[in-house]
């Protein structure tokens, strides 16, 4: 199981930023394949689980493309827990991410009041928001919804393919 401590030696302001993976894991560092981290379920926090999301990726060898989309699949997720899934304000997001040699799965998980059915929106009222499901099933190759009043459950799946292997001069 993965933990990642905050350390901001030596790193970027991008790194800290969230927007890039690191670029390479020492010689020799053992790879964790599972990473999980539970926070409460607000902006910053769910901010927070997207840089340990992204260094936990670093440590392995995928393209920059297959990076970004999990990443902005997962963020979508734990941003919709943050915005919708504790009315009240209270609650906690759970991601979880397990990595084995054909695939990537990130699950986030919440115990909130989970997604309404159908969500009634006037047809002149103009919204930002409300594409991030969609947007994440577009970015997947596969995600699954589980969801009813105990919670929600993003289960999301890719294949991505490694970086090519480089030549030697």
């Amino acid at each position: 199981m993965y933990r990642h401590t905050r350390d901001t030696g030596g790193k970027t302001e991008d790194d800290q930023a969230g927007t890039t993976a690191p670029a390479h894991t020492a010689a020799g560092a053992v790879v964790a394949s599972t990473f999980e981290e539970l926070a409460p379920a607000l902006p910053n926090e769910m901010a927070g689980l997207r840089r340990k999301l992204i260094h936990w990726l670093g440590q392995f060898p995928f393209t920059p493309d297959n990076t970004h989309d999990i990443t902005l699949a997962t963020y979508e997720a734990l941003a919709n827990v943050a915005a919708h899934a504790y009315p009240d304000g209270h609650g906690w997001a759970q991601l979880e991410a397990h990595r084995t040699p054909e695939a990537v799965t990130v699950t986030v998980t919440d115990t909130g009041c989970g997604i309404p059915h159908t969500r009634p929106r006037p047809a002149a009222l103009r919204t930002t928001g409300g594409r991030g499901l969609l947007l994440i099933d577009q970015v997947t190759d596969q995600s699954e919804i589980e969801t009813g009043p105990e919670g929600t459950t993003v289960r999301m799946t890719w294949h991505p393919a490694p970086l090519p292997a480089t030549s030697p001069a």
